[in-house]
């Protein structure tokens, strides 16, 4: 099995040795070079890739369409959201496993954002990538954590939106666009994103927010 993992911390890491020792194919990705020089000495026979692992063409080198899984395992869980979101949708990966940090961000990950299997500790991970029939888990999760929520706008033609970048819009503070599906395919959103008719916001805010966020891209009714 080839097990594609974002993420060389501890818990990368550590998943990564379990999984070679079992005679697995892996690649780690991880962002900070200095780590990636600790994980080449650490790891024997795992394929070593520095690089942003929410970037496409770093996922395109690590072969991330032929993974029979994907571990989102970094220590942040918007970071972890957006490659299981890439992974389902863009590489077709047949089992996404989305590390969780945060235990009130249990019910962050949606079946929006492609995560087939949730889970915050390593063992788990481990044990769900051996035992799991593949297709067999599809986990529909909605964030319902303290005051946070996970809304999706679909801009319609008329929108305010529509034509403009990313940067030039004011989101409501502690907003973030977490991924945009334009014409079938994920983005990852950057400021000077151009946002079109039909694209597909998904967007973490604070439930307060979400009527001021409608406003800011004069959207009527219910984001989500």
């Amino acid at each position: 099995m080839y097990v594609l993992i974002v993420g060389g911390g501890k818990v990368g890491s550590h998943l990564a040795k379990t999984l070679a020792c079992e005679g697995h194919q892996v690649t780690i990705i991880e962002v900070d070079q200095d780590r990636c020089a600790i994980l080449e000495d650490l790891l024997d026979g795992v394929r070593i890739i520095c690089g942003d692992g929410d970037e496409p063409y770093v996922l395109d080198e690590a072969d991330a369409g032929s993974a029979d899984a994907i571990v989102a395992a970094t220590g942040h869980d918007e970071d972890n959201l957006v490659v299981s979101l890439l992974g389902k949708m863009e590489y077709d990966s047949p089992l996404t496993v989305g590390r969780i940090n945060n235990p009130s961000n249990a019910w962050l990950f949606t079946e929006r954002f492609g995560v087939d299997v949730p889970v915050s500790n390593t063992a788990i991970m481990a044990d769900v990538l051996k035992s799991v029939s593949l297709g067999d888990i599809v986990t529909m999760l909605r964030l319902q954590a303290d005051n946070m929520v996970i809304d999706e706008i679909v801009l319609p033609t008329a929108a305010h939106a529509v034509g403009k970048r990313l940067a030039d819009l004011a989101l409501p503070e502690g907003s973030q666009v977490m991924a945009i599906v334009s014409a079938g395919s994920v983005v990852v959103p950057r400021g000077d994103t151009v946002l079109n008719a039909g694209d597909e916001l998904l967007i973490l805010t604070k439930t307060e927010h979400e009527a001021e966020l409608r406003k800011v891209f004069a959207v009527n009714g219910s984001a989500r």
